[in-house]
């Protein structure tokens, strides 16, 4: 009896192992193809059909594939070449064997256009990504994806200096902020972009107030087309994505994300 039960946790033991290595080499797959430009043939079969993908500034997006297609629109706008670098996952399998959650880091060396002179600028990227994972028929696949940015600095200046990109009317604000109550700029004018500086008085357009309990980070919208306003949801990028725009087979839908913090 001792061995019987010896031998079924081992089994068991081998199984966790190898779904270990299965959820791994899906993590790897995702950066290879995004180091393909974000590769949407590649991408697809990593996705669940019901799959999300989100990241403050750049929107949330739902069906895998409009998440594929999302993620080849951003690379054509806004990275024009990268090369990722996931570190150190950790990876939790469920008791069920099902499902699994994944945690690791991001380090990317990539080319983005400047924010004034569009032309092409090296940057160093340093995120995190948070997932989650379902199995079937023995494959695994995401059916969450969050990356959360804390850098993307250009390299000439480095993350002291310049740890975002800067905030334009036509991508957004990354900012720390105190606790307290904030007013956002709503008319564009402010000469404290992205905060009021009262130059809409005597216009149609109010600022947005919103509160932080704590010392916070936040990706403000830039365009004032964001429907999560004052934070941004990935409007600036006006990707206008849909299931046939993917041309890879399945439904899905665009959604916008709300990135408030």
């Amino acid at each position: 009896m001792t061995d019987a039960v010896d031998i079924a946790q081992l089994r068991r033991d081998v199984t966790y192992l190898l779904n270990l290595e299965k959820i791994r080499g899906v993590i790897t797959s995702y950066a290879r193809a995004c180091d393909k430009g974000n590769d949407p043939v590649a991408l697809r079969p990593l996705f669940t059909d019901d799959a999300c993908w989100e990241c403050k500034g750049f929107g949330r997006y739902e069906g895998g594939d409009v998440v594929c297609a999302a993620l080849k629109a951003i690379a054509g706008e806004k990275i024009w070449w990268s090369l990722h670098y996931m570190i150190s996952p950790a990876i939790e399998i469920a008791s069920d064997g099902r499902t699994a959650t994944a945690f690791w880091y991001l380090w990317e060396a990539a080319t983005l256009p400047n924010e004034v002179s569009g032309q092409a600028e090296a940057c160093l990227i340093g995120a995190t990504y948070e997932a989650a994972l379902a199995q079937s028929e023995g494959n695994w696949r995401f059916s969450s994806v969050e990356l959360i940015l804390n850098m993307a600095s250009p390299l000439a200046e480095g993350w002291v200096r310049k740890r975002f990109p800067s905030g334009t009317a036509k991508q957004p604000y990354f900012v720390s902020v105190a606790a307290g109550t904030h007013a956002w700029c709503a008319c564009g004018k402010s000469a404290n972009q992205p905060f009021c500086d009262g130059s809409h008085v005597g216009s149609r357009y109010l600022p947005k107030l919103f509160t932080t309990d704590n010392q916070a980070n936040v990706v403000l919208c830039g365009c004032r087309y964001s429907r999560n306003a004052p934070f941004c949801d990935g409007s600036h990028l006006n990707l206008k994505l849909s299931p046939s725009s993917a041309s890879l087979g399945g439904a899905g839908r665009s959604h916008s994300s709300d990135d408030s913090q």
